[in-house]
């Protein structure tokens, strides 16, 4: 019994040693590929999207950007919204931003089919970080039922007019 521990211990020891032994090479690989993954470009400055952004049809919307969320409210009430519900939420990531958008129903199918409204977006910032252009899914929606069918996706374009405070751009 105590050669079978003893050598079990000699085995553990050996083991220990052989992956503390490969894992020096393998720490300085990962250490010297660091400095390369740091200044690809991913450290740049996310781009602050807070504040004032208008659709092409004339709606004006109020983004609040915090950290990697993206939340955009009515700004006025219309037949469709209260001011101050959300058009879209949606997670930004560079340049890129992804979510879920609110599709364009009276506010008495929002009520009554809420969870048939959400529709995928996607939206690309331009390299003047001032507009937005993308899309968002579609869907007819039966009154009757709340049942489903996807149609054509929307185009998308936001432009930003004033700043947190409210200010234009000039």
């Amino acid at each position: 019994m105590g050669v079978k521990l003893a050598a079990y211990v000699v085995l553990g020891l050996m083991t220990a040693n052989g992956v503390a032994v490969q894992a020096g090479p393998v720490a300085k690989l990962q250490a010297e590929a660091v400095p390369e993954q740091i200044n690809d470009g991913s450290d740049q400055v996310e781009p602050d999207l807070t504040g004032y952004w208008q659709q092409d049809d004339g709606q004006i919307f109020y983004f609040e950007h915090s950290g990697s969320s993206l939340v955009s409210r009515h700004v006025k009430r219309s037949a469709r919204n209260n001011e101050d519900d959300i058009d879209f939420t949606a997670t930004v990531h560079g340049n890129l931003i992804y979510g879920a958008h609110r599709g364009p129903f009276s506010r008495v199918m929002q009520e009554k089919c809420s969870n048939q409204i959400w529709v995928g977006m996607g939206l690309t910032l331009n390299d003047g970080r001032n507009q937005l252009v993308g899309f968002r899914g579609d869907r007819a929606v039966d009154p009757k039922n709340c049942s489903a069918k996807n149609a054509d996706t929307v185009a998308l374009v936001y432009t930003k007019v004033a700043d947190e405070e409210g200010n234009p751009f000039e």
